[in-house]
């Protein structure tokens, strides 16, 4: 029989032994699955927000940062052509609309609300893509797509027109294969970004400075092992997030931008995802009574951004703007009858056709919008005219009835807005502001000019108002310059279409003569 002493000295050598391996079992636990406490990560990221992500499948996922292994919503994304799928995603910052691109070569931008792909361009880019996995960002400084993909291609793609905009050199600086490719500063108007490279062969966050040489400057080690396709974007608010494979399992990762560090936020939804894009903020734009383009967010303008316009015929002013469904690109109407498009990163100005159309615009405030079911430009003056025109050949497609109400002639007609405001609608309604009267009205049938009543707005307005109707929300918005017992003053309101009621939003410290919501609002 053992003594006693002799006894607990073995029970607590034991006790001891038992200790060390239970500590040197739960060390190699964590060596293999450094990423594995998910309540102690999830809390590194303070942000809460939607994102979406892309399966192979041409599905969208809708999910939230805070947990995202549970799915919000399910679109199924269609417009695609034949055995075509789409394999990466991002928001545009100068519109917020949802683009892809495809294992065909081909750009769409993507419906929100119903998944419809309309195609950008008539034809795929070229060069095609050349890899099995892509990252597809927008680099918010020039509105320009940059593309690179794990074979080292790396190209900027034009979202307008669908096309190639520049081939930029291969991807070098490290033995790599780039699986996802993100731009900071993701905001309308921004001029300064840098892009940043996630590689599944070296497991490191790179900086691919400058993007065009396609040089890779490394940022550190991701910490995890990753595999196969990993998609990355970042935040308007600056926060970089990522899906990455480790081992069989794909994950939803912060990227910490000056170290590299991944640290696991949680799962995902049980899909093989391709792609990642987060939305970008809300985007309008107006202009000045001095041709500066004005950049800012329509729920919270604070202090907008402005750009001069140039490339205006001589003493040319701009008196309406809008984005076109079709392509997404920004059209103005000047005061010498002439069309524009506006490059929205640096407020170039281009005319469309060869001169003034015919016959010119009468009056001084006017209403300008697309009708996105047939792809033409209404153009209503507060003198009663009533036009519309080809947005192509910058020319008058029809010269319609004058504006009256049933009772007689028109108040002041000082803005215009299409509902459905989307590449393929097949429906639409057209509402007016009445600056006179101080009331929404329906244009109805716009051809005939026909003006009815929905209801007051319930302030008093003055001339040259903005007002425009979002792409994705459907909502109605506008710039209405106000008269109150302190003066004049210009603010954003909501205006409901069912009854006509103008509600402030925000206060907007710049006087503006035209405002065009981006088609992602």
């Amino acid at each position: 029989m053992l003594h006693k002493a002799s006894l607990r000295f073995l029970i607590g050598l034991l006790t001891v032994s038992s200790l060390v391996t239970l500590n040197s079992c739960q060390q190699n636990q964590i060596q293999l699955e450094p990423q594995s406490d998910f309540s102690r990560s999830s809390a590194r990221l303070s942000a809460n927000f939607l994102f979406y992500v892309l399966t192979d499948n041409n599905q969208l996922l809708k999910l939230n940062t805070q947990n995202p292994g549970v799915t919000l919503g399910t679109t199924t994304i269609t417009g695609l052509g034949t055995n075509e799928r789409l394999v990466s995603i991002d928001f545009r910052p100068a519109t917020g609309q949802l683009y892809g691109v495809s294992n065909g070569s081909r750009i769409y931008a993507i419906n929100l609300n119903s998944g419809v792909a309309t195609a950008i361009g008539a034809a795929p880019f070229s060069p095609a893509i050349n890899g099995d996995v892509v990252g597809f960002d927008f680099n918010p400084t020039v509105d320009r797509i940059r593309l690179v993909t794990n074979r080292g291609q790396n190209l900027r793609l034009h979202p307008e027109t669908g096309a190639t905009a520049a081939i930029d050199g291969a991807i070098n600086g490290a033995n790599v294969a780039i699986s996802g490719v993100a731009y900071t500063n993701n905001r309308a108007g921004v001029t300064t970004t840098t892009l940043y490279d996630i590689d599944p062969i070296t497991d490191k966050l790179y900086r691919q400075d400058p993007p065009n040489n396609g040089t890779l400057v490394e940022v550190g080690p991701l910490g995890v092992d990753i595999a196969g396709a990993g998609s990355f974007d970042i935040a308007p608010d600056g926060s970089a997030v990522a899906t990455l494979i480790n081992g069989i399992t794909q994950g939803f990762y912060q990227i910490n931008l000056a170290t590299g560090q991944a640290e696991r936020l949680g799962d995902l939804p049980g899909f093989s995802i391709v792609g990642l894009a987060i939305p970008t903020d809300p985007v309008a734009y107006a202009i000045d009574r001095f041709n500066n383009l004005v950049i800012f967010n329509p729920m919270a303008p604070g202090m907008p951004i402005s750009k001069p316009l140039t490339g205006l015929f001589p003493e040319d002013m701009i008196y309406g703007i809008d984005f076109r469904p079709a392509n997404g690109q920004l059209y103005a109407v000047s005061s010498t009858s002439r069309l524009y498009t506006i490059n929205t990163s640096n407020g170039m100005a281009t005319m469309v056709g060869s001169g003034p159309f015919s016959p010119a615009m009468m009056g001084v405030d006017v209403g300008f919008d697309f009708n996105p079911t047939v792809d033409r430009i209404r153009l209503v003056t507060s003198s009663g005219q009533n036009l519309r025109l080809h947005p192509e050949t910058g020319a008058v497609a029809a010269v319609d009835g004058n504006l009256m109400y049933s009772s007689g002639p028109s108040g002041a007609i000082t803005g215009a807005a299409y509902t459905n405001n989307f590449a393929g609608a097949t429906t639409t309604v057209l509402y007016d502001l009445d600056s006179q009267l101080d009331r929404l009205v329906r244009q109805d049938p716009p051809n005939a000019g026909g003006l009815v009543a929905v209801g007051p707005l319930g302030v008093n307005i003055e001339g040259a108002t903005g007002f425009d109707i979002g792409g994705t929300s459907n909502a109605a918005y506008a710039l209405l310059r106000v008269d109150a017992l302190t003066g004049p003053s210009t603010k954003v309101y909501q205006i409901n279409l069912s009854t006509g009621q103008a509600t402030p939003v925000a206060d907007f410290p710049i006087l503006v003569r035209a405002m065009a919501l981006g088609l992602g609002f």
